[in-house]
């Protein structure tokens, strides 16, 4: 009997000792307890499947109190506490909910900060704000993790061939610049008819003007009254180049944020520095 009881606590020791492990691989952090039991089953599982399937991290994180920092710098505290991220990059995701300002960021860092510029960023804010606003913090959740789906496959499609790739971000860059050229061909249009139209009628009052003051005159044909009495005189004008003075200011720039050129797939990303020096994207707002 015993020896039963010294086995039963072995066994519970060992399974003590992997609880840790267990803390320290999980990827939703509810702080603020928004989500059931299951939900954060199913988010859990969502995360490991997006790290499988695009080598991304993914977390999410809820709480009431972000300690004094804005809510993207502490995603990005947490980023780093937490030691998330894949690769030497570090790449991952963090979004994070505060409900003390009602708030939320999608905090990328590495490889998701190429992918998820603030083109893309501000597209996927836009579709799950409304779920935020609505109280389905879930279903925003599950909104993300779907369009993180869906963008890192455009994205693996445009890395195979990026000059015949066309991307979501071209498309629609293409079709406002078309837009915009036959918007300012039309205004320019409009504005040379206008002045046109101005010429016309400025012209046409001054001939009628110099035609009505011209009936009283009479015409005199000796070419004497068109020469001056005492001739004329030639003059020679000369400029001297003195010197030249060339004056620099330098142009401030706002030592926090920084832009990351996405390319053609995608545009920019607005990076910041968080915990431990790395650099952070993403984007969010008030729900």
């Amino acid at each position: 009997m015993k020896k039963k009881w010294i086995g039963i606590f072995t066994l519970l020791c060992m399974l003590l000792s992997f609880v840790p492990v267990f803390a320290e691989e999980s990827r939703v952090f509810d702080d603020a307890d928004l989500l059931t039991a299951e939900e954060e089953a199913n988010l859990q599982t969502m995360c490991q499947e997006v790290q499988q399937d695009w080598g991304l991290d993914l977390a999410y994180l809820t709480t009431y109190d972000t300690k004094g920092m804005s809510v993207r710098e502490y995603g990005a505290d947490v980023y780093v506490e937490k030691n998330l991220g894949v690769g030497e990059e570090d790449s991952g995701i963090i979004f994070v909910v505060d409900m003390g300002t009602r708030e939320a960021q999608i905090v990328t860092c590495g490889k998701a900060i190429d992918i998820f510029t603030d083109y893309y960023i501000g597209i996927i804010w836009e579709e799950i704000q409304g779920y935020l606003s609505d109280g389905d913090f879930y279903g925003g959740m599950v909104a993300l993790r779907d369009n993180i789906n869906d963008y890192c496959g455009e994205y693996e499609a445009y890395q195979k061939n990026p000059d015949a790739y066309v991307s979501p971000y071209q498309k629609e860059s293409d079709s406002f610049l078309s837009e915009y050229r036959v918007s300012q061909k039309s205004k320019v249009l409009m504005f040379a008819g206008m002045a046109a139209l101005f010429s016309l009628v400025v012209a046409g009052i001054g001939v009628a003007s110099m035609r009505k003051s011209c009936r009283n005159i009479r015409p005199f044909t000796d070419g004497r009254a068109y020469l001056k009495e005492n001739g004329y005189h030639l003059r020679i004008n000369q400029d001297t180049f003195a010197n030249t003075h060339t004056t620099m200011m330098p142009i401030p720039r706002n030592d926090n944020d920084h832009h990351h050129s996405g390319g053609s797939w995608g545009g920019s990303s607005t990076t910041f520095h968080g915990g431990g020096g790395r650099s952070f994207g993403g984007g969010g707002g008030k729900f």
